[in-house]
């Protein structure tokens, strides 16, 4: 995702930032003096199945739950029910800071 999250996530806050390939929005919430900015990642199925391509997807999901890189819905699955700009209310891959490498684990 580090590679790809300018080129193929859209800006969560930016409607003129849809790349045409979209895998999903990237959402930044500014830190502060004293925090550090927190990047959430929004994947669409789709994206998510070509992130997976050639893996089990949902074999990779839950690992990443157990890694503790995606965020699981209350329902117990891999997967939020999140309202994404321009789209509405879908069901996405949630994916937090960690993922990216750069954050301290919570």
């Amino acid at each position: 995702m580090t590679r790809n999250q300018f080129s193929r996530f859209a800006d969560w806050n930016d409607d003129r930032n849809r790349p045409v390939s979209m895998m999903g929005f990237r959402k930044v919430d500014k830190g502060d003096n004293v925090t550090e900015p927190v990047v959430t990642f929004y994947v669409l199925p789709s994206g998510w199945k070509e992130i997976c391509k050639g893996f089990d997807s949902c074999k990779v999901a839950r690992l990443c739950v157990d890694a503790g890189w995606l965020k699981p819905g209350e329902d117990g699955r891999t997967q939020n029910s999140i309202r994404l700009p321009e789209i509405g209310l879908k069901r996405v891959y949630q994916f937090n800071t960690q993922v990216l490498g750069s954050a301290e684990p919570e």
